[in-house]
């Protein structure tokens, strides 16, 4: 899994929708306040993109 950190997930999430690609989770905030979604590449590999962790 491939991690990619972003102060903008929702923006980010959009924008890789757009580009069709599938968004395995939308972006959720977690208890500790980051932010994270999940997408998958077309080789199958999952993405991570979230907020960096202060």
């Amino acid at each position: 899994m491939k991690e990619s950190a972003t102060e903008d997930v929702q923006g980010a999430v959009e924008k890789l929708r757009a580009a069709g690609v599938s968004i395995l989770l939308e972006p959720t905030e977690k208890p500790w306040g980051q932010v994270i979604a999940y997408a998958v590449d077309p080789d199958g590999h999952y993405i991570e993109i979230c907020t960096p962790i202060a």
